[in-house]
């Protein structure tokens, strides 16, 4: 059996992205359920800043960027994997939406946008490897936000210093689900299985998703390795940041247990 592992986040999102929208049935419904309770607390926050447009600029597969068009709002969706931009659309006509995805990093919204925004959410940014990598993401994204604008994204609670993020990680750790497999699921002549094996690292929680592939008599592995959650970043980092490329107002919002919403005013 031949297995291919993938050397580098981007292919590890363009895997999971292709196997896992083949295999949405056995997730779809529970998923709208989480994204929706997930962006709740936004729905109450929104208003008071008179968010109209949103760029949702790490959509995935585009059930973010659905929601917050079905509250009305006027949103576009970004992503840097050109597998998810390829299918988000068609989830969205399957929502009776005509969105506007379009693939791009952090860093290149300015050329890729070509317009401006009252607020950019994203629940990847808290993911980025390293801090020069967050540093040219808050740039671009800053670029596209009109001036009052707010960028959204996920964070640990302020309270969580950098010495403390291994504590962290051994909370998040013992409730996190250390191995799973999924049913088979076949259409035409394949059939794919999805199996997720966790291990704990010094960084945060890292996912090894694994995808069996059956097609007639043939059968292969693709591994997508992916830190879910990276945990290496303080409330504190994102501020000096976000302050440091032309934010004038850092602010943040309560999740769920140690999770805010930051809230970054332009």
């Amino acid at each position: 059996m031949e297995v291919s592992i993938c050397r580098d986040e981007l292919c590890s999102w363009n895997t999971l992205w292709k196997w896992t929208w083949f295999t949405r049935d056995l997730w779809i419904s529970e998923h709208w359920e989480n994204t929706k309770r997930a962006l709740d607390p936004l729905f109450v926050f929104l208003p008071k800043m008179s968010v109209k447009s949103i760029l949702d600029c790490s959509c995935g597969l585009g059930f973010k960027t659905i929601t917050f068009a079905k509250e009305g709002y006027d949103v576009e969706g970004s992503d840097a994997s050109h597998v998810a931009i390829k299918y988000a659309p068609q989830l969205a006509k399957e929502h009776g939406l005509s969105i506007r995805f379009f693939h791009s990093f952090f860093k290149d919204l300015p050329e890729k946008a070509h317009r401006i925004y009252d607020c950019v959410y994203s629940d990847y940014f808290d993911e980025l490897g390293s801090y020069e990598e967050l540093r040219e993401s808050a740039r671009g994204i800053y670029s596209v936000l009109k001036n009052g604008g707010v960028f959204i994204f996920c964070s640990c609670s302020p309270k969580w210093a950098k010495s403390k993020l291994n504590e962290l990680i051994e909370r998040v750790w013992k409730d996190h689900e250390k191995f799973e497999i999924n049913p088979p699921v076949k259409r035409e002549n394949l059939e794919v299985t999805h199996i997720a094996i966790a291990e704990k690292t010094s960084e945060g929680i890292l996912e090894n998703n694994i995808f069996l592939i059956r097609e007639k008599e043939l059968m292969w592995a693709e591994i997508a390795p992916i830190m879910n959650p990276r945990i290496k970043w303080t409330y504190w980092d994102y501020v000096k940041i976000l302050k440091d490329v032309g934010f004038r107002r850092i602010e943040y919002i309560e999740k769920v247990k140690s999770e805010i919403f930051v809230i970054a005013i332009k």
